[in-house]
């Protein structure tokens, strides 16, 4: 939207000065606007065209049209209280294109007017962009049901030009809402996107089931691939339609902690799943995933001690035992329960991995029993950019920088959108003082990551790099 919106003011700076060599007459003040114009729009001062632009719609009233372009530039510039008041100005006269309306929309939704951009979109009747905006807007509000409608008009508007992201993104949100309608979207987009046949199979193994049970599995599906939101819908419905399933209530508690705005208390509804049965562990350990972030590690190893009664037989239960005991300073135990998983588990380089990751965490025998944890690691599962992030992680510990890079470079090898690699190369060249190869990588770290932690540690130390 942006390159158009710079068109159309190049367009509108042509034919202002095309006025000035004209034989019109037009008023000094008109002029000497215009050439501050074409000032600014060579110096790409968006606010100052902005007011430019305003000024001359006021001074020349005939040509309405300058109206739309001062928003266009208003909106270029952030400006979006005066973007709103051009583009109403232009809307109120009736020369605001359709065009300028989808932009008036996405400005409604700039001031926190949702209705107002739903209207406007909705009046755009049978305009795929409009469409489709109003499909993101729902899904944005947690209303997949009318978000789903709206992006079967679109699809339909656009049988011939629907991209792959297109049908990939519109088949998880209609997985999360009716599974089996997704199929035909997903089984499209399986060859771009193979985490579409996680979720297709997922589905499919589903559908002779109960609909509680369809969304359950399509829940987990969407889980698997970090889809939290959706996931988080689909666990909802599924409680819905059985308040009585606990495994519902389990992973819905799960999913809500994964989300910044959560619709619900996430404490709240793991508690409805351990009223159902205060033994599950299940619910006992998603309880005490629950109370280990929110930093009460004591009452975390409360419930995964009784997760750990149910199941002795379960890794996982020990690695998180031995996280809280290491945040609560018991660093012997904590290896204990580590070393537990490991023997639970013995040819499965995660649970080496997840060793050596407490060691370099804590400065705890990274020599001694990190860096043995580490190889044992990447012999077990050598393609797993996680596992080879750690083990360049504990290169870098013991000052090998040299290999410590290899590893990094390697996990990138393998997962080209793999964030901590990017961040612990950049942290190499910051050491080396080569600061583009130390802004690349960590510029990467913001285009490839979702964990809020590691943002802002980039964005901390991009911050003595850039200007």
């Amino acid at each position: 939207m942006n390159e158009s919106q710079k068109i159309a003011l190049r367009l509108v700076l042509l034919v202002l000065i095309g006025s000035l060599l004209s034989f019109v007459p037009i008023a000094n003040s008109v002029t000497e606007k215009t050439l501050k114009l074409q000032s600014a729009f060579n110096a790409e001062d968006y606010q100052e065209q902005a007011k430019i632009l305003v000024s001359l719609a006021e001074e020349s009233p005939w040509w309405n049209a300058l109206w739309e372009s001062a928003g266009d530039a208003a909106y270029l510039a952030g400006d979006y209280d005066l973007a709103k008041t051009a583009f109403e100005h232009a809307d109120q006269k009736g020369i605001l294109s359709n065009q300028g309306r989808l932009k008036l929309g996405d400005v409604f939704l700039k001031v926190g007017e949702q209705d107002s951009a739903e209207t406007i979109w909705q009046d755009l009747e049978n305009n795929p962009a409009a469409v489709e905006k109003l499909a993101n807007l729902y899904e944005d509000q947690g209303n997949y049901s009318a978000a789903v409608e709206e992006w079967k008009t679109y699809l339909s508007l656009n049988e011939n030009e629907v991209s792959d992201d297109q049908l990939y993104h519109f088949g998880l949100i209609t997985a999360a809402h009716a599974p089996d309608q997704a199929l035909i979207y997903l089984d499209r987009a399986v060859n771009t996107y193979p985490e579409a046949g996680l979720i297709t199979e997922a589905i499919r193994g589903s559908l002779s089931e109960e609909p509680a049970y369809q969304f359950l599995t399509t829940g987990q599906a969407l889980a698997s691939i970090s889809e939290w939101r959706l996931a988080g819908h689909a666990f909802e419905q599924a409680a819905n339609l059985r308040p009585d399933y606990l495994e519902t209530w389990a992973y819905w508690g799960e999913a809500l902690q994964h989300l910044e705005d959560p619709s619900r208390d996430p404490l709240g509804v793991l508690e409805n799943a351990l009223a159902l049965d205060n033994r599950s562990p299940l619910v006992n350990m998603f309880l005490g995933l629950y109370w280990q972030r929110e930093g009460s590690h004591d009452t975390a190893l409360d419930y995964f001690g009784k997760a750990e009664q149910a199941w002795p037989d379960y890794p996982d239960v020990y690695v998180e035992q031995g996280r809280s005991l290491a945040a609560l300073g018991e660093l012997e135990t904590a290896v204990e329960k580590f070393q537990q998983a490991i023997e639970l588990n013995p040819l499965d380089g995660t649970s080496y991995s997840q060793l050596a990751n407490f060691c370099i965490t804590y400065s705890y025998q990274v020599r001694e029993l990190g860096l043995p944890a580490a190889r044992l690691a990447v012999q077990f599962d050598g393609q797993n950019p996680e596992i080879l992030d750690v083990m360049g992680q504990v290169l870098l510990d013991l000052g090998d920088e040299m290999n410590a890079l290899k590893f990094f470079q390697r996990a990138l090898e393998t997962d080209p959108s793999y964030a901590p690699a990017y961040f612990h190369i950049g942290i190499i060249y910051s050491a080396r003082e080569n600061n583009e190869l130390t802004v690349y990588y960590l510029q990467q770290v913001l285009l490839y990551s979702e964990n809020l932690s590691l943002i802002d540690r980039a964005e901390r130390l991009l911050s003595s790099y850039l200007p």
